[in-house]
């Protein structure tokens, strides 16, 4: 028996390691070890107030980090019953938008790119094509000062707040931003094309797909949550019973099952689920690389950050300019402190974002939880380095480890917020 190990592997957020048992070339078992220790953030948040709660929260990830202040106050929000103005609700959808830009840009160009193109990182590519370097780092640019402008700063936001924000962004620079974005539709699209050119490798993912649902526009902070392959449809508060969580000996972080079912959240869960509530600039690029629904090629998950990419930048270039022109107001709405509880999910890069908070009479917090996409994909990916690692184990060791490396990559997994 043969017994490689790919430590610590690199261009993914946070630690892991890949075991695999390899006798008379056949895999007998593949393994990834999430090797980093539990944080416990739900457990920080019980004995605070509920004002505290999404201030603590978003120190779980320095990425998705306004992902999960929003999603916290969400959660808050619905424990209270406080409903928020129209333009609180428009200027949070921009804020987590301006996490999905920078995150993708970084995903794809940092961390994806130099798997497709034989480079050990992304650094020679400023040499061999500083054309895409100057791309990678305009929309990731973007996405942080788009999550400054919003939230007060580009990391860990401190501007929104229970019922509303704190501070509001002027017409100016609402307007400014809009011709900022739409600049980028064009990045976005070349991005598309790029990847599009690159996805010559296949593996098909048997697991189930879930991602919010809203008829109406491309789920990102609203809609209930949905399952591709068996068709339901379940409000945002069912999710503690739909997700069911489990530890496994050999990572410190839970694996997760729905129906029984290893599933995927994610870039190619939402456009499997919301094609028909892309935009319609983000649909056609998407069909002249040939991604189109349903598709289950795990690395397809590529293209499809890239789509949401040009679906982004548009709808937040239209929306940015919408409230420039709009009058509303974002002063927090009064509310009575009582005792409840609440669910909010948002969906964050790498996929769909659950929190829930329980309070007292007093505000204080009881209870908390938090299920991150990673935590959700990690029993999928389990699977899948099962299934895939036999496809591949003839080739040489080191291209054999860059395989198994590739597919781990393709779901941008953040390590550090599956041990929250």
């Amino acid at each position: 028996m043969t017994k490689l190990s790919i430590n610590h592997i690199a261009r993914i957020e946070g630690h892991g390691n890949v075991s695999i048992d390899v006798k008379d070339g056949v895999v007998k078992d593949i393994h990834m070890e999430v090797i980093e220790p539990a944080r416990v953030f739900e457990s920080m948040m019980v004995g605070r107030r509920f004002d505290e709660t999404a201030l603590i929260s978003s120190r779980i990830c320095g990425i998705c980090s306004a992902n999960h202040f929003v999603t916290n106050l969400l959660a808050v929000e619905d424990a209270l019953g406080i409903e928020v103005s129209q333009r609180t609700k428009k200027l949070r959808q921009l804020l987590v938008y301006g996490s999905f830009l920078q995150n993708h840009a970084t995903a794809l160009y940092i961390f994806a790119a130099p798997d497709f193109i034989n480079l050990p990182s992304f650094v020679p590519l400023a040499e061999s094509a500083p054309e895409i370097v100057a791309r990678a780092l305009k929309l990731k640019r973007l996405g942080n000062d788009l999550c400054t402008l919003i939230g007060g700063r580009s990391v860990h936001p401190i501007t929104p707040t229970v019922g509303g924000f704190t501070d509001d962004v002027s017409a100016e620079s609402l307007s400014q931003l809009s011709e900022l974005l739409a600049e980028a539709v064009a990045d976005a699209a070349a991005t598309v094309e790029l990847f599009g050119e690159l996805m010559s490798i296949r593996f098909d993912t048997q697991g189930e797909m879930l991602a919010l649902h809203d008829d109406d526009t491309y789920a990102i902070v609203s809609g209930d949550i949905a399952a591709l392959d068996a068709g339901w449809r379940k409000t945002v508060s069912d999710y503690p019973e739909i997700i069911v969580e489990g530890v496994v000996p050999h990572s410190n972080a839970k694996h997760s099952l729905v129906d029984g079912r290893p599933f995927l959240t994610g870039p190619l869960s939402r456009v499997n689920i919301s094609w028909d509530q892309l935009l319609p600039s983000a649909r056609v690029v998407a069909s002249k690389v040939g991604l189109r629904p349903v598709n289950r090629n795990i690395f397809s998950a590529h293209a499809c950050r890239a789509i949401e990419l040009v679906d982004a930048t548009e709808r937040c270039a239209g929306l940015a300019e919408e409230l420039a022109q709009d009058t509303g107001s974002v002063t927090p709405v009064p509310f009575e402190v009582k005792a409840g509880t609440g669910y909010g999910a948002t969906e964050a890069p790498r996929g769909t974002l659950y929190h829930s908070i329980t309070l007292d009479d007093k505000g204080t917090v009881t209870a908390a939880d938090v299920i991150t996409p990673t935590a959700q994909n990690l029993a999928n990916l389990a699977v899948d380095l099962q299934q895939f690692a036999p496809k591949v184990v003839d080739k040489d060791g080191d291209e054999f480890k860059k395989a198994v490396e590739m597919l781990v990559r393709a779901y941008d997994p953040c390590l550090s917020c599956a041990v929250h």
